[in-house]
């Protein structure tokens, strides 16, 4: 009899389950009686990949969702709105430590013994929408519908303006009692995996350094790039997070930053929708605004065939713009009442020359450059851009620092080191966190109320930050 057929399916499912709730593929193999056999291995690494009951790494460390989420510690930052109004949104705050069959607002939150009230809010689209990024475009409006039948529409067609209805946690007498203010945070254990229940507690901002915060978003980037190498596009959002938190085990740090503070501080992850399925891509593998992908100072010249897309054409050309950034240009000089082609285009390039391969690709970029400004122009809304614009200038003023950079390495009449292209690759990172962010202010359809603009500045603010502390460095 082949050693297939002695050892059967459900030999090895009561292996894996008599394994524990941590342990190895070997230790199972040995357990069967197959420790050397590649035939069973691989049978159960495809056994442990298919049970969502499992988790493992790269090195097939295994570990059962319950035993490895059960006691896991993680913090949620309610923003100043939330603060203000009294309420927690569930959205995607819970998504990697609890199981999918349990719907967010159905999260027992409890603290000092006794269970969070709910309550119901009616909502433009656009102001809750972003609590609920990680639950992928999939998910997201079936998540709506489902919590309340209000919601229905959302089915047929969606906009900022629609109302929603979404059940909410009332955190009011808690947010009170314990002088919670913004940069303050949820402490939360799952003291219940299964069941979805979360015990939770108030966690100083003064308790919570700076250091921390940058340590989880850096080990979490990288935790998700193993998930995409692993899985590519497979997996939903959710299931990416929740096996990104496994591949960083000992990151615990119950002072390190919350899921809303990762999708602000990410420098190498990014969110992409792809028809009806979003994922969480790397950015560097997606050339994505992708500074480094630039070998200065050789290198800047590319080939006819890009002739269609003009950031491949800027970025031959020495100037690693992305659309978004090449808008905000254009509409920064609009705002300033600027009706003159050849200002805009000054601004966008200094006095450098544009270094091309040939003609043809000259006369595309500047027709494309003319006409993009001409159609900007003529659909500009002053009275809903005012609130926007002046964040918008502080962004474009930073990206024209990029660029002076890259422009001064490129002048060097020797190769790129090692140390500059480290900083060009964080460059290309902070350059595609700020071009996400312009192009939500270029959406003329995107009109911020006060606090929604104090949380972009603050995001922007971060931005600006590090890439100051970049450009200081020698």
């Amino acid at each position: 009899m082949s050693e297939k057929n002695e050892i059967t399916v459900d030999m090895i499912e009561n292996a894996l389950l008599a394994a524990g709730s941590t342990f190895t593929l070997a230790s199972v193999a040995k357990a069967l009686g197959a420790g050397r056999s590649d035939v069973v291995r691989r049978r159960l690494e495809r056994a442990v990949d298919r049970d969502d009951r499992f988790l493992h790494d790269d090195k097939w460390n295994c570990a059962t969702r319950d035993g490895f989420f059960t006691g896991r510690k993680f913090v949620i930052t309610p923003d100043e709105w939330e603060i203000a109004e009294g309420v927690l949104f569930p959205g995607h705050r819970f998504v990697p430590f609890l199981p999918e069959s349990v719907f967010p607002s159905d999260v027992k939150m409890v603290c000092g013994g006794e269970a969070a009230a709910r309550r119901e809010v009616i909502l433009p689209l656009g102001k809750v929408f972003h609590y609920h990024l990680l639950l992928g475009s999939e998910q997201v409006f079936d998540y709506m519908i489902a919590d309340n039948s209000a919601n229905a529409h959302l089915a047929n067609h969606a906009s900022a303006s629609d109302s929603v209805t979404l059940t909410v946690f009332d955190m009011a007498d808690f947010y009170k009692k314990n002088g919670f203010v913004f940069g303050d945070a949820l402490l939360c254990e799952v003291s219940d995996y299964q069941n979805g229940e979360v015990i939770f507690s108030c966690l100083p901002g003064s308790e919570r350094a700076g250091k921390a915060r940058r340590e989880r978003i850096d080990a979490l980037d990288m935790a998700v790039k193993k998930v995409w190498e692993l899985y590519g596009e497979y997996l939903d959002i959710p299931e990416q997070l929740a096996r990104a938190e496994f591949f960083i085990k000992s990151g615990n740090d119950s002072a390190g930053a919350s899921v809303d503070e990762f999708i602000a501080g990410s420098n190498m992850v990014e969110l992409r929708a792809d028809g009806d399925h979003a994922v969480l891509t790397i950015r560097d593998e997606n050339n994505s605004g992708n500074i480094s992908d630039i070998e200065l100072p050789e290198g800047l010249s590319i080939s006819k065939a890009d002739l269609s897309d003009p950031e491949k054409l800027l970025s031959g050309a020495g100037f690693p713009l992305t659309a978004a950034e090449v808008d905000s240009f254009m509409l920064d000089a609009i705002y300033g009442r600027e009706s003159d082609f050849d200002g805009v285009y000054s601004r966008i390039f200094g006095h450098r020359e544009l270094d091309l391969a040939d003609e043809a690709q000259q006369v595309t970029l500047l027709n494309y450059l003319e006409e993009k400004f001409e159609e900007l122009s003529a659909n500009y809304n002053r009275v809903d851009d005012e609130a926007k614009a002046p964040l918008r200038s502080q962004l474009v003023e930073a990206v024209s620092e990029r660029l002076e950079f890259i422009a001064a390495l490129g002048a060097l009449d020797r190769d790129v080191n090692d140390e500059e292209k480290a900083k060009l690759e964080k460059l290309a990172a902070i350059s595609a966190k700020s071009s996400e962010l312009l192009k939500l202010l270029n959406n003329p359809a995107f009109t911020p109320d006060e606090t929604e603009l104090d949380r972009l500045t603050a995001m922007s603010e971060e931005l600006f930050d590090q890439q100051d502390e970049l450009l200081r460095q020698e």
